[in-house]
């Protein structure tokens, strides 16, 4: 199984893709820091980064705008995404979830 999103600096917590306000002053050197902070035991390679944890793998793209996540294997996505939905809701980063187009929110919320 493969899930596909995507990490964005933004000014407060939208409530879809449109209210997003994008943190123009994070850039790429950001986005990878935030992927070292997000994943653990990221192995860079260039511009694109491998972490592996949870029976999972994670492919990390960062650029001047987000951060691209592919996430592979046999692992619980769904409570790997709430975590990662709860820790970007606490810095400030929304999680996109490629496939539905949809902002994924903390459970609870």
């Amino acid at each position: 199984m493969s899930l596909d999103f995507i990490l964005i600096k933004s000014h407060g917590q939208p409530l879809s893709l449109e209210d997003i306000d994008m943190d123009l002053a994070f850039k790429e050197e950001d986005y990878r820091s935030l992927a070292e902070r997000f994943f653990d035991g990221v192995v860079w390679r260039g511009k694109d980064g491998l972490a592996n944890m949870d029976d999972m793998s994670f492919e990390l793209r960062p650029s001047d705008v987000s951060l691209s996540v592919t996430a592979r294997g046999a692992g619980d996505t769904v409570a790997f995404m709430d975590n990662l939905a709860v820790l970007g809701a606490q810095q400030g980063v929304v999680v996109v979830d490629v496939q539905g187009s949809e902002i994924l929110a903390p459970v609870g919320d």
